[in-house]
């Protein structure tokens, strides 16, 4: 029979494996061993779990999940447990090892605080059933350099190759201004010191201020001369900045054939193309979904001039405290989830509730759409409450 049980030390090297072959590693396991995101494996104290499924000692599923509040979510930092390495052995599949799994580990994400789940999934309908919704909205553009316009930056910005820890401060900085865009996942610690190991993470001061961000990384194609270009961690704390990332970037161009830089959909790269032949792909593959309805919307912030309220019931299969009817009162730029007995304006499942709130698709489209079954009345409330919102996680995890 199969065990569900927090992870113990012992299991580390045969949850190894199991990652390896699900995940399809191409390098040996002891190389896999060696890696820093294996090393991090459930570290309890360090907020970070694991949970797995045992069959005669031997590991046969893992589930891990961290829990922060590194991160601005609808204007306000939000507790949310990150879901990652969920893995199973291929003989194991369709026997509900995964469900078992969410059922404990959203108990324990409940009581450590967690109102929110995000992941980074490798089937979107794989994990609709357990309530996740899409959420995050990037933009990917791929373009030879003759396409990119050349721009001067201001005078006064100078850069700098980020060498150590000391600038991660810096680096954190720049890229909690992005929030201004929209929500975000901010990048650990120990993630930006990998970065800057692995070279050309460039940092833009201003009177010796940090004021922008953005990496590069040089590959040589498999076939023809010069090489790809890859961008990334473009962050900026006003627009003028931009014109000196753009500056940087092409200053650095002249051996390079193609160019693919990721951004935030915000980002007004286009404007700086020369012709219409560039690719622009929106990209995006975070999903969430919500652990404490009540906390949840104690936690964030909403529109200020928002003044009417919704009533709503909401059936939660794999979070059951959560099921109940509820008024959403906005009061001056918050809101609160009250339970209370009254008969609904809408009925929500979990997947459906994590449809409105990702600000992925506003409500009105959604019940355009016939995904909610409400008024058109109480969709333009909902989408009052919950405005599109662009959360963005730069670094999977």
């Amino acid at each position: 029979m199969v065990e569900i049980r927090e992870a113990r030390e012992e299991d580390r090297e045969s949850v190894g494996r199991v990652l390896w072959r699900a995940f399809e590693a191409t390098e040996n396991f002891e190389d896999v061993q060696k890696l820093d995101w294996l090393k991090h494996w459930h570290q309890p104290q360090k907020h970070d779990w694991a949970y797995v499924a045992v069959d005669n000692n031997k590991v046969v599923s893992n589930f891990c999940f961290f829990v922060t509040d590194d991160d601005i979510i609808r204007g306000n930092p939000v507790m949310f447990g990150g879901v990652w390495a969920v893995a199973t052995e291929p003989q194991y599949r369709r026997r509900g090892l995964v469900k078992s799994l969410f059922d404990v580990s959203f108990e324990k994400m409940h009581r450590e605080g967690a109102v929110l789940s995000i992941l980074d999934p490798f089937s979107r309908p794989f994990y609709e059933q357990f309530g996740y919704a899409l959420a995050e909205k990037r933009a990917k553009h791929v373009f030879s350099r003759h396409q990119l316009k050349y721009v001067k930056g201001p005078s006064n910005i100078t850069s700098y190759e980020a060498m150590d820890s000391k600038d991660f401060e810096k680096a954190r900085k720049v890229e909690r201004s992005m929030a201004r865009f929209g929500s975000r996942f901010f990048i650990f610690e120990r993630t930006w010191n990998e970065i800057m190991k692995r070279g050309n993470l460039h940092i833009l001061e201003r009177d010796s201020e940090p004021v922008g961000t953005v990496q590069f990384s040089f590959q040589k194609p498999s076939s023809g001369h010069g090489y790809n270009l890859q961008v990334g961690l473009t962050r900026y704390t006003s627009d003028d900045v931009f014109l000196s990332i753009l500056e940087l970037v092409y200053n650095s161009i002249p051996s390079v054939q193609t160019i693919t830089w990721w951004t935030d959909a915000e980002v007004p790269l286009r404007h700086f193309f020369l012709d219409h032949n560039a690719e622009t792909f929106q990209i995006g593959s975070m999903m969430m979904r919500v652990i404490d309805l009540e906390g949840y919307c104690k936690s964030i912030r909403i529109p200020k001039h928002v003044e009417e309220e919704v009533t709503i019931e909401l059936n939660d299969s794999q979070c059951p405290w959560n099921s109940g009817v509820y008024t959403l009162s906005p009061m001056n730029g918050t809101l609160t989830a009250e339970r209370v007995n009254r008969t609904p304006d809408i009925v929500l499942s979990e997947f459906q509730l994590s449809k409105v709130i990702s600000g992925m698709s506003p409500a009105k489209l959604l019940q355009a759409f016939g995904e909610i079954k409400c008024s058109k009345d109480i969709a333009t409330r909902l989408e009052a409450i919950f405005p599109a919102d662009t959360f963005l996680s730069y670094i999977r995890f």
